[in-house]
């Protein structure tokens, strides 16, 4: 009786999840869950449309995509980074889990459900859905997987090319230096400077491929920038090529000296 409502659930990490990856972690599955609910609470599928009144039918399938999408995006964060074979035996352990909770579910609400062999079934109708979204999310993975092998180098996107993009179009260039002003950010660049809202810590960890370092609480650096390594009364800074001399704390110290910078 749950068939479409678990095949379009666990379909979510499929082509509409493709078409939704743009949007929220929390946003995606809210979505999901309130077009699926007014979907089946709508058509009935399944005897629904006969066996339930209107509010109970959507009330039905808003438990059964509720518990549908919780379960799964619980089995896929543990699952995250696993291999496929893997993936595939876990969800026997899913199917069990949301075969058994969906049972629970139908036995409170239709008469006459219930039993050892209708749980079976209910668990093996979400196991066979399951391995067959895993079979379609594998087989487009691995399509296009040679078109991201063959990429030329020369085309990949530079490190900072995500955190370019928060800078405005006229000050986007070489990356200097960036500044933690309160809630802001001061970022540098060969074109000029510019104010953005984002915490340092969240910024090099969007630039965490780019060649560059944390010198200090408030300070963040582009290691081929830096012009000079100046030592005053003991402590370092950094003279950059906006005139800027960039103090180093005595925290992040090793890890300047470990780059080779020197006085």
């Amino acid at each position: 009786m749950n068939l479409l409502g678990i095949a379009c659930v666990t379909m979510k990490n499929g082509p509409l999840h493709l078409a939704l990856r743009q949007r929220p972690e929390i946003v995606t599955p809210l979505v999901l869950w309130i077009a699926l609910s007014v979907l089946g609470g709508l058509t009935g599928p399944f005897e629904t449309y006969e066996l339930l009144s209107g509010p109970a039918r959507l009330m039905y399938w808003a438990c059964v995509a509720g518990v549908s999408i919780l379960t799964d995006l619980g089995f896929r964060r543990l699952l995250a980074g696993q291999g496929l074979w893997r993936r595939l035996a876990a969800r026997l352990g899913f199917a069990i889990v949301l075969g058994g909770m969906l049972h629970g579910l139908n036995a409170l609400v239709f008469d006459g459900w219930g039993g050892l062999r209708q749980g079976l079934w209910m668990i093996g109708v979400v196991w066979i859905v399951a391995m067959i979204v895993e079979a379609v999310v594998a087989l487009i993975h691995h399509f296009h997987l040679p078109a991201v092998v063959q990429t030329d180098a020369a085309e990949q996107p530079a490190a900072d090319a995500v955190f370019q993009k928060r800078l405005p179009l006229e000050r986007r260039g070489a990356l200097i230096r960036i500044e933690s002003q309160d809630h802001y950010l001061n970022v540098v660049t060969d074109a000029g400077a510019a104010l953005i809202l984002m915490r340092l810590s969240d910024a090099e960890k969007e630039l965490a491929g780019f060649a560059g370092l944390r010198v200090h609480r408030s300070h963040w650096v582009a290691t081929g920038q830096v012009q000079q390594v100046l030592r005053r009364n003991g402590q370092l800074f950094l003279r950059m090529p906006d005139g800027a001399q960039v103090p180093v704390s005595r925290t992040y110290k090793p890890r300047v000296e470990a780059a080779g910078l020197r006085p």
